[in-house]
């Protein structure tokens, strides 16, 4: 006789969360009001959540596919950002992403001409997704990730 697994509330809601979540990531780009947005991978548009999917993000545990990135404009005006994809390891809550977001933030930015800062940010997706640089790119784009001046138009 084979033994049932035990099944838990929060496991269950993981499950659920994944599968309601499968097309969203949460967005954060530094240079606009500093504030996390949810936003639809397949349209690349912002949306609030309600109540009950703030709670599912925040609550649940997930195998995150991070994209941290930062964007750059050299002296001829072509645009092109640095980036590293990030997975988790094991399944985590949205609130023990920040540290690794902070630390792979900063050796992007010594890796980048510092006059050709523009901004940083990330996609984080709680299903497993492969960010590509031209999905993340247009999905940066479309949310103003290059709209900042780099440092040496702040110069000139």
């Amino acid at each position: 006789m084979s033994k049932r697994k035990t099944h838990t509330k929060q496991r269950r809601l993981n499950r659920l969360g994944s599968a309601i979540l499968k097309d969203c990531a949460i967005s954060f780009i530094a240079g606009t009001d500093r504030t996390c947005s949810l936003i639809n991978v397949k349209t690349k548009r912002s949306f609030n959540p309600g109540p009950a999917l703030a709670q599912t993000i925040e609550t649940g545990r997930y195998s995150w596919s991070i994209i941290c990135a930062v964007f750059c404009r050299d002296q001829n005006g072509s645009e092109y950002m640095k980036s590293i994809v990030i997975e988790t390891t094991e399944p985590r809550q949205q609130k023990e992403l920040l540290d690794p977001l902070h630390e792979n933030h900063l050796a992007l930015l010594s890796e980048c001409n510092e006059s050709h800062l523009v901004n940083v940010g990330w996609l984080a997706s709680p299903a497993s997704r492969e960010w590509t640089e031209k999905l993340a790119g247009d999905i940066f784009s479309k949310l103003n990730a290059w709209d900042s001046l780099a440092t040496w138009e702040t110069a000139a």
